[in-house]
């Protein structure tokens, strides 16, 4: 119990730091129904602005530093230097300052940058953050302004409808995604499992790999994951989104069942608790040894991040698995996955436009990309790409043609499903067995319509 209360002390104090921080942050609203690109005004705003400005120049000449901000693991790191490194050789004049790091913490720091004038000149962005922090589309340029540069012909009216505000195109989508399970087969070879296909083999695997070996689990979750997966679990059961027209779709009974859910998986030898987990004493599952050496089977996460989980695994077979069957429902998320944005207070929007187009939508930007940040939205840089035998795109399809829900932009803020988040928090109760499953779902719901009511 002392080191339960240590912990809950220290979430204690993360959570009062993060409400400093927000408040640092800019207003996380929703776009209203006449700043959605959908209202003809917002389409007339559109139309006018680029037609009018659409006109720049990249400069070639005057030396130009431009800031490039990214998350991602090694595999997204290396390639985006390379293709840097292309894109400053077709122009000589330009150098891009790359700034990269991790996820964990990536979201405060480009709140910050935004909110204190600072952010970098071309940004990675996830897509809720396009509303969260340019609530009025004022906080990202206007891509309209730049599409003698960047191609928006390349997207479909619905991949920029999402992320105009007001009229104004506050990003482009890079690729969309959704979480599929993976397994090293190499493990359940090793057991003598099958992979499971239904829930009632998954229960059954976990069982198995107890009585085999205590420390070896067919799955492995941190809060993120354990969120998605119980969503999963809910919408396959029920076939209702998570969050329909701003409205929560599932009661306080129906989430418990969801975190019910979450502790017959615990029970049944299926995951290890949170407390487990974190006693292997790394932040990130690709870097935890019981991933790399098999102990860990098994992992529910978005295909954008399958190169990087297959790559760390030593000595076993990484591979794409069906969705597995927990109801008469498909289950799962769909979402734009990642976008490309620029500052609204960058000196130099005509080159950050080259920089953009460059790397989605140029041959050398795009191959030296490849899979790394999904499988294309941009047309043009799609076809460029030969995704025979990519792993991302195996997954991706796989999740596209079963996800049948189209992710809500409150799900993944930061103050929900983040590491100071009220599910993330919930989710801790739950698997450290400080609240029961009620409890726990009052707490989600609650949260939730808080987020939509800010």
């Amino acid at each position: 119990m002392k080191k339960t209360a240590v912990k809950w002390t220290a979430v204690a104090l993360a959570g009062a730091m993060s409400v400093s921080l927000v408040g640092c942050m800019p207003t996380q609203t929703q776009p209203s129904a006449e700043q959605n690109s959908g209202s003809a005004d917002a389409g007339a705003t559109t139309a006018e602005s680029t037609a009018v400005t659409a006109d720049m120049e990249v400069d070639t000449t005057t030396p130009i530093t431009l800031r490039m901000n990214w998350w991602g693991g090694e595999t997204r790191h290396k390639a985006t230097l390379e293709a840097i490194q292309k894109f400053q050789e077709k122009y000589p004049n330009i150098t891009v300052a790359p700034e990269y790091e991790a996820f964990n913490g990536h979201e405060e720091k480009v709140a910050l940058a935004i909110k204190s004038g600072n952010a970098p000149d071309v940004m990675q962005l996830d897509w809720s953050w396009i509303f969260t922090y340019s609530p009025d589309g004022n906080n990202f340029y206007d891509l309209n302004k730049v599409s003698n540069i960047l191609d928006l012909s390349n997207y479909t009216d619905a991949d920029k409808d999402i992320f105009t505000i007001n009229g104004k195109l506050n990003a482009i989508p890079i690729s969309k995604t959704g979480r599929v399970f993976c397994w090293n087969k190499t493990t359940f070879d090793q057991i003598g499992v099958e992979i499971p296909t239904t829930l009632d083999e998954l229960l059954a695997a976990g069982k198995s790999f107890e009585a085999y070996d205590p420390s070896y689990y067919p799955l492995v979750t941190k809060e993120l994951d354990r969120a998605f997966l119980m969503i999963y679990y809910l919408q396959s059961k029920y076939g209702k989104d998570w969050v329909k027209d701003g409205v929560p779709q599932y009661s306080k009974e129906e989430i418990a069942e969801g975190f019910d859910f979450l502790k017959n998986l615990e029970d049944n030898h299926v995951i290890p608790t949170l407390q487990k987990v974190a006693g292997d004493g790394a932040d990130l599952i690709d870097t935890n040894a019981n991933w790399i050496d098999g102990h860990y089977a098994g992992i529910f996460l978005y295909d954008t991040s399958v190169v990087k989980h297959a790559e760390a695994v030593e000595n076993g077979e990484f591979v794409i698995g069906d969705y597995v069957k927990m109801g008469d429902y498909q289950g799962g998320f769909i979402k734009v996955n990642q976008a490309f944005g620029i500052s609204a207070t960058t000196e130099h929007p005509a080159e950050a436009a080259a920089l953009i187009q460059f790397l989605v939508a140029e041959e050398d930007g795009v191959t030296t990309l490849g899979d790394t940040r999904g499988v294309p939205a941009n047309k043009a840089g799609l076809e460029m790409l030969d995704l025979s035998g990519s792993q991302v795109a195996e997954a991706n399809a796989k999740a596209v043609a079963w996800c049948n829900f189209q992710m809500d932009p409150y799900f993944e803020r930061s103050s929900f499903t983040g590491s100071d988040g009220t599910f993330f928090n919930a989710l801790q109760l739950s698997s450290y067995g400080e609240s029961d499953s009620e409890a726990c779902a009052q707490m989600v719901l609650d949260g939730l319509q808080s987020e939509i009511n800010q």
